[in-house]
């Protein structure tokens, strides 16, 4: 009898923790998707640098990691994965191809709003930096091609986020891997246009539906929309009877804030511009002035766009939030924020102690190590400082049923890419900000639900049960943390249609 194969044992789809894949050691299981399995790592020999993130081919020699692997290479963003490596692993099966990025935890964007209650001018910087991270993917010429909820990531300690799973991506000259005429993608975010293709040319043996950046648009529409509402657009599926409103001649969707008053104006005409049914009428085609009007609206002093999109209490449907989630969701980001300090000050602890050990070094090489100390800890102090400055609302929000359909690459929700520079900043905290002498705009006012609403300055607050320093958004009350409760929407007395 010949000897037995170890890795015959050994399923791709489930690797066990300890073993490796190159010089990467698995620490553990992370998540799957149609082609890929995300698993986190170390690299062998450097344990103490951390860990990265390994999305594994489930199919031996699949052509898509390579794919997506080049188009990686070519998109410089704060808001992409950076790409650290790629190779391939031998098995007995074949050989399965891996990639490598760097790592860090964070939600998928619906699971983060399901836990928090966003405003409007919030959404407008995340919707904002996904933007940023389609204008420098359309810049290297490719599309992403998967633009939905679950393949954005936040980072909860600061509201940073990003763009991932480019296992769908195209860029110029890559070849085609299907011999579907409509590219891989998520069934509920494809555009009009894209299934008009379909119906025209569903027996052409050879045509193939060329997406482009009003696609990418129009998905970032569609979660835009799903993000304020809870709910998803129409269909564009043209077999569905609802599909009628995409038509050139239709009226598009539902406005947001017929489903959900609480969304900005301002917010609202750029959702709906997104997701026009012509597609020269999404910002003509041009992520980049997607991304800055977006930030616009972010910046602009309207006071709606501070209000609180949903409504909290102990209902169960969309465009409500419980307390308990809120509160769970606050305590989260508030211990995410105090590990992210104790790093910091770990950080700078190292370099004074290298200092310290190195009497002999030149004076010119301690300036240059005193500099690092001072400015680290400059910065930490001056982006504390300008937290407790600004002033925003609460964070939380709930779940509804996703209709993201198939599943096009790996569904690495947990992944999160850490990046050593921040160009849009750090997003506003209220961390020991007082509570407010005055109700904020759509707040609700007493009489207050006795059974989780208190009664405070002429307005209804949540309390989160928790002590200062209060968590994202939240407000300083004789040593407890409040949120605002929003006003519960009234019931349409009209036809939306009629109010367009």
């Amino acid at each position: 009898m010949g000897k037995k194969n170890p890795l015959l044992e050994v399923d791709p789809l489930c690797l066990p923790m300890g073993m490796r894949v190159g010089p990467w050691r698995i620490q553990g299981w992370r998540g799957r998707g149609a082609y890929g399995t995300l698993y986190r790592v170390e690299r062998q020999g450097h344990e103490g640098s951390g860990s990265f993130a390994l999305k594994l081919a489930i199919a031996p020699e699949d052509p898509r990691f390579e794919r997506e692997a080049l188009l990686l290479s070519r998109i410089q963003s704060p808001h992409v994965p950076r790409l650290l490596e790629q190779g391939v692993w031998e098995h007995p099966s074949g050989a399965h191809p891996y990639l490598v990025m760097e790592w860090v935890e964070g939600e998928s964007l619906y699971a983060w709003a399901a836990r928090r209650n966003p405003t409007s001018r919030q959404v407008a910087k995340l919707l904002a930096q996904v933007a940023r991270a389609l204008e420098a993917t359309h810049a290297a010429g490719g599309t992403h091609r998967d633009v939905k909820g679950d393949n954005v990531l936040v980072c909860p300690r600061n509201e940073r986020v990003f763009l991932t799973d480019f296992g769908a991506g195209h860029f110029r000259g890559a070849g085609t891997l299907t011999s579907k005429l409509l590219p891989p993608g998520t069934p509920a975010y494809r555009s009009p246009e894209a299934w008009a293709f379909l119906r025209v040319f569903r027996r052409h043996p050879t045509a193939h539906y060329p997406a482009s950046a009003c696609d990418d648009l129009f998905a970032l529409g569609v979660m835009a929309y799903r993000l304020v509402t809870d709910e998803y657009p129409p269909s564009t599926f043209p077999d569905d009877p609802k599909a009628k409103v995409w038509r050139e001649d239709g009226p598009g969707p539902q406005h947001p804030r017929s489903l959900n008053p609480n969304v900005s104006p301002v917010l609202e005409t750029i959702i709906l511009r997104l997701l026009s049914t012509a597609p020269a009428d999404r910002f003509n085609g041009t992520t980049r002035e997607a991304a800055m009007t977006l930030e616009q609206a972010a910046q602009n002093s309207e006071p709606e766009l501070d209000t609180p999109l949903f409504f909290v209490g102990q209902a169960h449907c969309p465009r409500w939030r419980t307390p308990g989630d809120l509160r769970r969701a606050a305590e989260m980001d508030a211990a995410a924020r105090k590990g992210e300090r104790e790093q910091n000050d770990k950080s700078v602890r190292a370099v004074a102690r290298r200092s310290r050990a190195r009497p002999h070094v030149s004076t010119r090489i301690w300036a240059i190590g005193g500099a690092v100390i001072c400015t680290s800890v400059g910065l930490m102090l001056a982006s504390e400082s300008w937290r407790l400055e600004k002033q925003q609302l609460p964070d939380s929000h709930q779940g509804v049923n996703a209709r993201e359909g198939e599943r096009v690459a790996v569904g690495n929700s947990v992944m999160f890419v850490a990046h050593s520079s921040n160009p849009q900043g750090d997003p506003v905290s209220t961390l020991g900000l007082p509570l407010p002498e005055k109700p904020f705009p759509g707040q609700r006012k007493p009489p207050c639900e006795p059974r989780f609403e208190t009664a405070i300055r002429g307005a209804c607050w949540v309390g989160l049960k928790m002590k200062p320093p209060c968590g994202n958004n939240a407000f300083d009350w004789e040593g407890e943390c409040y949120i605002p409760s929003a006003n519960a929407p009234r019931q349409p007395t009209s036809n939306p249609q009629e109010r367009r």
